[in-house]
């Protein structure tokens, strides 16, 4: 038999996936029908497929050492050939807060697992002793081309109030754009917005609720750098809001702004707030280039 105190990274866990997590070995029928059989307890009492682990219970698995072992095998070949080299920006017990740069996916996707930040960032927790059946998660996501501040979520707890946070509204994400058109205000837009194939669209009625605030901070040379907060989180919300405004981002040629060759659009998330953590990302070199070489000089950001 083997003892295990859930820690705080598996607070909240269905006791099925922590299993299927923590032995890596045993097949997801094997799982089941391990519950099933009576062979996993926790805190005395035969476990179901749908309990709830929580900080403090005491889980008895019914296995012989030598097979808890031999399942519990890290599959430390799923991380041979995945970089280490993320920034990070804020760490503690609960979350890790990353730098993405341009180009680079949030999640994995066919061909590009490795290379996706998830990836980096669960194979960055497990070496630095992420022992729990929980799997570091990005709380939020960025498109390929928006560099910036992305949270990961350590633990299950911190997953659940993060994704409760922001379905409240209550997480503050600031942005930095470089759009067409020199232009001065600030303000909000407030519209309604359906997905259109690989596109956003703007609609008067039928759509979802989307909403912006914007203040521009300098222009030059034809272009403008906006401040932006999203108030709500819609699929591609910032590009198709400013080309609804008439300023498209530089290069963002899927909402109508001139091609440049050779680059594409200039997002970055800058800054994300929430109960009393506060994370900001610099901009990253092409972004500083850019502004540079368009005449943009001192910015107070």
């Amino acid at each position: 038999m083997i003892e295990i105190t859930i820690g705080p990274s598996d607070d909240g866990k269905p006791v099925h996936k922590w299993l299927r997590l923590l032995l890596p070995g045993l097949p997801l029928s094997g799982v089941y029908k391990s519950i099933r059989m009576g062979r996993v307890k926790v805190n005395g009492k035969r476990a179901k497929q749908d309990t709830r682990l929580h900080e403090g219970d005491l889980v008895r698995l019914y296995f012989t050492p030598e097979d808890y072992e031999s399942l519990r095998a890290r599959p430390i070949a799923k991380y041979q050939g995945v970089s280490r080299a993320i920034q990070i920006l804020y760490e503690d017990d609960e979350i890790v807060a990353v730098n993405k740069p341009a180009g680079v996916l949030t999640h994995p996707a066919e061909g590009e697992y490795k290379t996706s930040l998830a990836v980096q960032v669960e194979a960055y927790v497990y070496d630095h002793g992420g022992d729990g059946a929980f799997r570091a998660a990005p709380v939020h996501r960025l498109d390929r081309n928006t560099s910036g501040v992305v949270i990961f979520a350590k633990t299950a707890r911190a997953a659940k109030a993060w994704a409760d946070a922001l379905q409240r509204g209550e997480v503050e994400k600031e942005y930095l754009a470089l759009v067409e058109g020199e232009w001065q205000g600030e303000g909000r837009l407030a519209v309604e917005v359906v997905r259109d194939g690989p596109l956003t669209r703007v609609v008067e009625r039928g759509g979802k609720a989307s909403e912006t605030a914007y203040e521009v901070v300098a222009s030059s040379r034809g272009t403008s750098l906006v401040r932006l907060r999203l108030l709500t989180g819609r699929t591609h919300q910032i590009r198709v809001h400013m080309a609804h405004l008439g300023h498209p981002l530089v290069a963002d040629r899927k909402y109508g702004a001139r091609p440049v060759p050779g680059e594409h659009f200039y997002l970055h998330a800058r800054r994300v707030t929430w109960d009393g953590i506060d994370v900001t990302a610099p901009l990253p070199d092409r972004m500083v280039e850019k502004l540079r070489s368009l005449g943009y000089r001192q910015l107070e950001l």
